[in-house]
């Protein structure tokens, strides 16, 4: 997947602190700045492969005009096929353009990067690809053109609320009783106080108590929590301080005299927050940590002006308590039309998809198998 400019392969040697400085730059000017595809986050998926040694390849796209770079997307390469680096800790993987790309600029970015695929012989599934991105049209149509295979498939769903001006969504949430009763109840019988921290107060405290939190949470179910191998709990520092060093991490905790008990992962996206990840310690359930801690986050939205409360990849029941709609995720396989195994996994996957027996029975059966034997 090569520099536009010299066809040279970028492997993880070169992309050095000029690299990164680069893009940074183009990041911070990008269309939406997405959290999953900043600096720091990205650096430390690189890290993690590299500590992992799983046989991972990183690999940069990267395109330049008149020495600018305008557009750049990092791809792992395994078992032949590329995904998105950011796939390891995301709810929807972007390219990043930059926003004063024109719509001719678009364009051409991605024929150039579907012209890589083609005279490479790359095959590509691209996962958590956002149907709401000002660019997707664009791609859709480059990739119909491109002569190579191309299949589009739903993937998840993001519940999300609607777009309001500042405080509405407060006034909204505060106008639904269980809510607020849920919060004045912690208050008043635990002594809870809420907490939002912007910066890296007492971070790897706070990833602690999240971690024993979701452990206990997990503990006696079908799916226990893959925090109780102490490596994963420290990739979770590694990102949240990651995304802390982008100035695009919030994290809020109801806690009271015992310690925290509920937790959110909050990322900063332009006029709205995702609400990452969540969690709460079971000795509290019958207060609503969740709800709690939404109705706190929304006051914390309206305070900055936050318009708009993303609930990230999933369909989880509780979202809908305030999400209003969904914005769709789908699935982007791409390869030389030759590439018979990678287009009948294609194939395979679609007809799942597409058939609501098969994959409730595979998301809720064999999906949750190879998460219990993983754990």
């Amino acid at each position: 997947m090569g520099n536009l400019n010299s066809g040279i392969l970028n492997t993880v040697l070169q992309l050095d602190q000029a690299f990164w400085e680069t893009y940074t730059y183009l990041w911070q000017n990008s269309i939406g700045r997405s959290p999953f595809q900043a600096p720091h986050i990205l650096q430390s998926h690189i890290a993690v492969c590299d500590s992992e040694s799983t046989g991972n390849t990183i690999t940069c796209f990267q395109y330049y005009r008149d020495g600018a770079l305008l557009a750049a997307a990092l791809f792992k390469l395994k078992n032949g096929i590329y995904t998105f680096l950011s796939d390891a800790k995301t709810d929807a993987n972007f390219f990043v353009l930059h926003r004063q790309c024109s719509q001719d600029d678009i364009r051409q970015i991605f024929r150039q990067f579907l012209q890589v695929v083609k005279r490479n012989n790359e095959a590509l599934m691209l996962n958590h690809q956002p149907t709401w991105a000002s660019y997707m049209d664009i791609f859709e149509e480059a990739g119909k053109a491109s002569g190579l295979y191309w299949q589009n498939i739903p993937y998840s769903v993001c519940p999300v609320t609607k777009d309001l001006p500042p405080g509405a969504l407060f006034d909204r949430i505060n106008g639904i009783r269980e809510f607020r009763y849920q919060v004045n109840r912690l208050k008043s019988q635990e002594n809870a106080i809420f907490e939002a921290f912007t910066d890296d107060t007492e971070l790897v405290e706070w990833v602690d108590e999240f971690c024993q939190a979701h452990i206990e949470r997990w503990a006696h179910t079908p799916t226990p929590s893959a925090y109780r191998d102490p490596t994963r709990q420290q990739f979770l520092k590694q990102y949240l301080q990651a995304w802390n060093a982008d100035h695009v991490l919030v994290r809020f905790s109801i806690k009271v005299p015992r310690g925290r008990v509920g937790f959110a992962i909050g990322l900063l996206e332009e006029n709205s927050l995702i609400f990452h990840a969540t969690t709460f310690h079971p000795d509290f359930k019958k207060f609503s940590p969740g709800k709690a801690l939404i109705h706190f986050i929304a006051e914390w939205m309206a305070g900055q002006n936050i318009r708009l409360l993303d609930f990230g990849d999933g369909d989880e029941q509780y979202k809908y308590s305030v999400a209003e709609q969904e914005r769709r995720l789908n699935r982007i396989f791409i390869s030389h039309p030759l590439n018979f195994s990678f287009i009948l996994k294609a194939k395979t996957i679609k007809i799942v998809r597409d058939n609501p027996k098969i994959y409730d029975f595979y998301r809720d059966t064999i999906k949750r198998l190879i998460r219990r034997i993983k754990a």
